[in-house]
């Protein structure tokens, strides 16, 4: 019994460590989103009293959206882990209560074994009224027996009855916890339907003016294309020129940039100060203009007006320039790596300037247009394109 209480508490053990782990890992993504909400919603009240109708609001608002989603998801998550461990650790009281049952009449036959061959009131006359002394040697052994099996008995009960009593307790936990989850969970469903409205407010206002916003979209649609080509042709010039270094020491230094860069993926701060990620990388539909795609081969950060750009890493600036369609633009090299900043009003670096990981290349404008106060954001492996956000810390 000692050893199937052992190995029942180990289970558990396992078990709870398993449990706390998700359920410490979901918290933290919750903690995230939530963070995220605070920068989004941070530049959503300073959009509020433009009086010009603007993308930007709609794309902060869907970006907000997914945030809570993602909140309401994990809140989901956690609930069930919870409601799965409950059923599980109700399975597991009920199962060690009716195991103490079963101690319980396994004590009382015994017992009644005693009283049914006199052992029990008169144990002296039981040994002493034996034929001869080998039988009352016998006797006495046998009575030893009967009470050490009666004392473990009374131990395992005991044991037992404590185990129970402490997997009641922490199950009564677990549903507390689940109570307080469920109300976490209807609120941030409750703060959901609300931003879904603000979207819709914001979506109608912007069909009010379509025909001109879709002019407008087109127009940057097409400056964008003619920029990205520039970029296309600057980018293969950036790659020609690392492939004719052929020195050794040349080759060394390059791949030394690449691994010190490489090892920075996902830990990389957020190029723009209080940034929220509003465009995605690729081929994804405008997010209220029906029939229009855009093809991003960057990412687009919202920032608030004036905004500090920053280098995501150690780099020198390879070049600095204005692009139609990009304003400002600084072009970090590391190793066979580059990082492309655009969009910026004013520039603090200059050519072959060495930055580091937070250092600032620049500003973003200071209109009264949100949907100026937006860096476009490229990451590049020689010429190949990369999608900029998994590099990016959460």
């Amino acid at each position: 019994m000692k050893r199937f209480l052992c190995i029942v508490a180990f289970l558990f053990c396992g078990l709870s460590s398993m449990m706390g782990q998700t359920i410490d890992e979901l918290n933290a993504q919750i903690k995230k989103a939530e963070e995220a909400i605070v920068k989004n919603e941070k530049l959503l009240k300073g959009i509020a009293d433009s009086k010009k109708t603007n993308e930007t609001e709609v794309k902060l608002l869907s970006q907000k959206i997914r945030n809570r989603e993602s909140i309401v998801a994990n809140y989901k998550k956690q609930i069930d882990i919870l409601t799965d461990s409950i059923t599980l650790k109700t399975s597991d009281v009920n199962t060690m209560q009716g195991e103490i049952a079963a101690l319980k009449g396994e004590y009382a036959d015994m017992i009644r074994v005693l009283y049914k061959n006199y052992l029990v009131g008169a144990p002296l006359h039981f040994i002493f009224s034996a034929e001869d002394a080998h039988t009352a040697t016998q006797r006495m052994n046998l009575l030893a027996r009967y009470n050490k099996a009666l004392g473990e008995k009374t131990q395992n009960i005991s044991a037992q009855s404590d185990a129970v009593e402490q997997e009641i307790g922490i199950l009564d936990q677990k549903k507390s916890e689940l109570d307080r989850l469920r109300s976490e969970q209807q609120k941030a469903l409750n703060k959901l339907a609300k931003e879904r409205k603000q979207l819709n407010a914001a979506a109608k206002k912007l069909a009010k003016e379509e025909k001109q916003i879709t002019k407008e979209i087109k127009k940057r649609k097409e400056e964008r294309e003619k920029a990205q080509k520039s970029i296309n042709k600057i980018m293969e010039e950036e790659a020609r020129k690392n492939k004719k270094r052929v020195s050794e020491a040349e080759r060394k230094a390059i791949a030394a940039a690449n691994a010190r860069f490489e090892q920075q993926k996902g830990k990389m701060p957020m190029p723009v100060e209080g940034g929220v990620v509003i465009e995605q990388f690729g081929q994804h539909p405008h997010p209220t203009q029906k029939n229009i795609t855009i093809d991003n081969t960057g990412i687009n950060i919202a920032a608030a007006s004036g905004a500090d750009v920053l280098a995501v890493a150690e780099g020198t600036v390879s070049r600095v320039m204005v692009i139609p369609g990009m304003n400002h633009c600084v072009l970090v090299k590391h190793g066979d790596y580059f990082t492309l900043y655009a969009n910026l009003a004013a520039v603090s670096v200059g050519k072959d300037d060495g930055v580091t990981a937070g250092s600032r290349v620049g500003t973003l404008a200071t209109s009264d247009n949100p949907d100026d106060h937006q860096l476009h954001f490229e990451l590049w492996y020689m010429t190949l394109k990369q999608d900029p956000e998994p590099w990016i810390a959460k």
